[in-house]
């Protein structure tokens, strides 16, 4: 997707827009502008040694480039960088002026840009016959032979992808025991007093690591798992918190405890203190879990080739 701020700087550039990116080429540099949740990325296609990608790491990982740039991450490919852009205000100011910097930067670098096939890796002549397909949300310029293998690949690719088991019911087992021990660990903060961001997020790492150890494979249903399962662990780690306040400080039987906590919901401040706090547990495990919910989001979308020709 690309919003107007991004709009107005592609149409200043000359760059063209179609299927939700910007794209065109940049001081010698393909580049496609798009954005996420809570990010605009920046991906340039171009020829990746393992000495520059050592040279451009350190660059990308640099004070300067978080505090001058806002990067917040980045991939680097043998076939081009991507880079995620912390969205806030002021972002698009910060763009400009790291797409002014940052094809420099590369070309001193020693990366190729424009003119390199990034499908079989050698260069693009002038009388060779290109195309640009768009290749996982990314435009790469190849050659127009290869743009027939790469588009049979994806076909393959995507096929293999729909037709894998996906392991769903042992992904979502283990889910499931990853953001108990999660909520166990809620339970214990919210005893002592405590709602943090950090033990939300702590619940849906290890829903994801659950799944995956379980043998859950990529699929559209991982991150809404993650995400209930997060916000349920929150509601059962704040219940069972109170459950051992009452416990441990009035002396009560687990079973008692469980009915007098229950009982007490017909108390209306007592009811409204525990849904202020149930809020607030929900808003921050969101904040602690965005990440993660975005990184999953984005396996899916990458767990089969998709290209799309452009031009």
């Amino acid at each position: 997707m690309a919003a107007k701020g991004l709009k107005d700087y592609a149409s200043e550039k000359g760059m063209k827009i179609s299927n939700g990116v910007a794209y065109g080429v940049i001081g010698g540099y393909m580049v496609t502008l798009k954005e996420g949740y809570g990010i605009k990325n920046i991906s340039f296609s171009g020829a990746v040694t393992d000495e520059c990608a050592g040279k451009i790491t350190a660059f990308l990982q640099s004070k300067e480039a978080n505090k001058e740039y806002r990067v917040a991450q980045f991939n680097i490919m043998r076939e081009g960088i991507s880079i995620d852009i912390a969205d806030t205000v002021g972002t698009m100011k910060r763009i400009r002026a790291f797409l002014d910097f940052f094809p420099n930067f590369l070309r001193e670098n020693g990366i190729i840009g424009d003119g390199f096939c990034t499908a079989c890796g050698n260069t693009i002549e002038s009388t060779d016959e290109s195309r640009i397909v768009l290749i996982n949300g990314v435009a790469h310029r190849i050659h127009g032979g290869c743009s027939g293998a790469v588009m049979e690949r994806a076909d393959v690719e995507q096929a293999r992808y729909e037709t894998e088991e996906k392991n769903l019911g042992k992904g979502i087992l283990g889910a499931v025991l990853g953001a108990l021990l999660g909520t166990i660990v809620w339970a214990i903060v919210y005893y002592i007093g405590y709602v943090a961001a950090i033990v939300g997020a702590l619940i849906g790492v290890l829903a994801v690591k659950g799944y995956e150890k379980m043998g859950g494979k990529p699929c559209k249903a991982k991150m809404p798992i993650t995400l209930v399962l997060t916000l349920l662990g929150v509601l059962v780690g704040q219940f069972a918190g109170g459950i051992m306040q009452i416990m441990i400080d009035g002396g009560w039987p687990l079973l008692d405890a469980i009915y007098y906590h229950i009982y007490i919901f017909e108390d209306p401040e007592f009811t409204t203190a525990f849904v202020g706090d149930l809020i607030m547990g929900v808003v921050f495990a969101l904040l602690g879990v965005f990440g993660i919910l975005r990184k999953t989001s984005k396996e899916n979308k990458e767990a089969a080739l998709r290209t799309t020709v452009l031009e």
